[in-house]
C-alpha cells in the first residue's frame, strides 16, 4: 500500500485567505485527502501543520488548538518582531527538515503551500523518486515555480467545502 505524508504551511495559506476574508476548514481538507488516497489504495500516515504564533494572538492560539484536535501534528514557534516593526513568522526550514526526515518512509508527499521557497525541496524529493502533490491557493498566489516542479497541482479553492468566504 502506498504511504503518503501531508505538510501544511499554515502561515502561507492563512495569510492569503485572510486577505480575501476567507476561512480554511482544515478538517474538510483532511477528509478530502483521506478520501482521495483511499480511492487510490493509499494511506495518509502523517498530517503535519507548521504554525508560527505571537504570544498575544488569541486567534492563532485557538487555530493551533483546533488543528491539533482534528488530528494534525502541529509544529509551532513564536514569531519574532523585527526592528522595522515587521514580523518574521515563517517555518520553511522546519517544514523542509520534517519533510526530508520522513521522505524515506513514504511514497508520496503532499505539500500545501504557495511559497516558491519550497522549489529546491520539491526538486530534491523528485530526484529521490518521490511523487509530489502540491495543493495551493489558486494559480496566482501559488508560485508557478513550485507548480512546475511538482508532479500534480490541486487548486485549494476548488476543493469542495475547504475555503469558506
Amino acid at each position: 500500500m502506498k504511504k503518503v505524508a501531508v505538510f501544511i504551511d499554515v502561515q502561507n495559506i492563512q495569510q492569503i485567505f485572510e486577505k480575501q476574508g476567507a476561512e480554511i476548514r482544515y478538517d474538510r481538507l483532511k477528509e478530502y485527502l483521506i478520501e482521495r488516497y483511499r480511492k487510490e489504495n493509499a494511506e495518509v500516515i502523517k498530517f503535519s501543520a507548521f504554525i508560527p504564533f505571537k504570544l498575544a494572538d488569541e486567534n492563532r492560539a485557538k487555530l493551533i488548538d483546533a488543528i491539533s484536535l482534528i488530528g494534525y501534528r502541529v509544529l509551532s514557534k513564536q514569531a519574532k518582531d523585527r526592528p522595522d516593526g515587521s514580523i518574521k513568522a515563517n517555518m520553511d526550514v522546519e517544514m523542509a527538515l520534517e519533510v526530508v526526515s520522513i521522505s524515506d518512509f513514504v511514497d508520496e508527499i503532499v505539500m500545501i503551500t504557495g511559497d516558491s521557497d519550497f522549489e529546491p525541496l520539491i526538486d530534491f524529493l523528485s530526484r529521490r523518486g518521490k511523487h509530489i502533490l502540491l495543493i495551493g491557493p489558486g494559480r496566482g498566489p501559488t508560485a508557478i515555480e513550485i507548480i512546475r516542479a511538482s508532479d500534480d497541482f490541486v487548486n485549494l479553492d476548488e476543493i469542495e467545502g475547504v475555503v469558506l468566504i
